[in-house]
């Protein structure tokens, strides 16, 4: 495949790609995907703020709003909450459609795989390509991450989410997350509707054992059947944010471990990375600051995020293994917080700003369980 300078050049043509290329509009972009079509790898359970999905003028996309999420403990009652902001659930292979039909000066090539980027190449299975600046939107772990699996805990016992789409007879405007170890062992279930009497039913966390099991064990505590659907999944990077540059590249959505602990949310964070990103690189393709000096504007971006997401770990943690007891007195004791309490600690989540040490953090935990 012959090779071309472009303005740049994207691998990976899911959330954070297509989002990138989206805030790139003027830019001569080349949008590489392994894939042999657009939106064929599903791996989420596609749940974002509706917001952005307007934004983005994906509207058609959309399978259900959801205005609430409840949280049910392992024991005791539950908690349900109105979400400052609506979220929604989508299609994602129209979602990926419809934005790659908007991007008119991206050239989008399916089924190529990215193998290695070094100082503006990308090589491919299909040949190099050549730009000015390069972002990887690959998915976890990245093109050319070797480093990915050193982590020894990480290789022990990975996260993972895995979820099926089928039948669901409950409340079609909430976000369900479940949270001890009835529902599941070292990790939470969540139910998100999908309209039609459908929802994405799944697990995300880490798992000893097969994860098709632990799903089936959740559907069961359900009272849910799979009713032959195929499960879906993928890892979930709920670890440390990795390199926000590599080989003189971007690195944006789940390549950075851009999920949030805790909630595993990851497509909004993608979107907001793939925002950040495109406007460093409009200004580096403008003249207005040298790539070495984009690449360290956007490093020191993410780096401001780490407290955020180092939290929500160190939380996340804490949720996961600590006993079912506890995890029930917390629950419940915001049970005995006002909604407009509870709708700003969700705020502060959506604006990533949970920067509190991890002694205040832990501080107001023992607080929590001793009211």
């Amino acid at each position: 495949m012959k090779d071309k300078n472009w303005d740049v050049i994207i691998t990976g043509a899911s959330f954070a790609g297509l989002a990138a290329a989206h805030f790139i509009p003027d830019a001569e972009a080349l949008l590489l995907e392994r894939q042999n079509r657009l939106g064929k790898a599903q791996k989420s359970t596609c749940c974002t703020s509706l917001a952005w999905i307007e934004r983005l003028g994906c509207q058609n996309s959309i399978l259900q709003v959801l205005d609430y999420v409840a949280i049910h403990p392992g024991r005791g009652r539950g908690v349900r909450v109105r979400l400052p902001e609506s979220f929604c659930t989508v299609d994602y292979k129209l979602f990926c459609e419809t934005l790659a039909a908007s991007l008119k000066n991206t050239e989008i090539k399916t089924g190529v795989r990215a193998i290695e980027i070094n100082n503006g190449s990308v090589k491919t299975d299909q040949g190099n390509f050549s730009g000015k600046a390069v972002i990887d939107a690959s998915g976890w772990p990245g093109v050319g991450n070797k480093g990915a699996w050193k982590n020894k805990w990480w290789r022990k016992k990975p996260a993972f989410g895995l979820e099926v789409e089928t039948a669901y007879t409950g409340e079609m405007d909430s976000i369900h997350i479940f949270y001890g170890k009835r529902y599941t062992p070292h990790g939470y279930g969540w139910i998100f509707p999908i309209g039609k009497g459908s929802a994405r039913i799944g697990i995300g966390g880490q798992f000893s054992g097969k994860p098709l099991k632990v799903l089936d064990r959740f559907l069961t505590e359900l009272d849910v059947s799979r009713n032959g659907a195929k499960p879906h999944g993928g890892f979930l990077p709920v670890i440390k944010l990795g390199e926000a540059v590599r080989n003189k590249a971007f690195i944006v959505g789940d390549a950075c471990n851009h999920v949030i602990p805790g909630s595993g949310e990851g497509i909004r964070a993608a979107f907001e990375s793939g925002e950040i990103c495109a406007g460093i690189v409009s200004r580096v393709l403008e003249g207005e600051i040298t790539l070495d000096e984009g690449l360290s504007e956007y490093s020191e971006s993410v780096c401001r995020s780490r407290a955020f997401y180092d939290n929500m770990r160190f939380i996340q943690d804490m949720a996961h293994f600590c006993p079912d007891f506890a995890r029930s007195r917390l629950i419940n004791s915001l049970l005995k917080v006002d909604e407009a309490r509870a709708e700003a600690v969700l705020k502060r989540y959506l604006k990533g700003d949970f920067r509190a040490s991890k002694a205040v953090i832990v501080k107001r935990v023992v607080k929590s369980l001793l009211k």
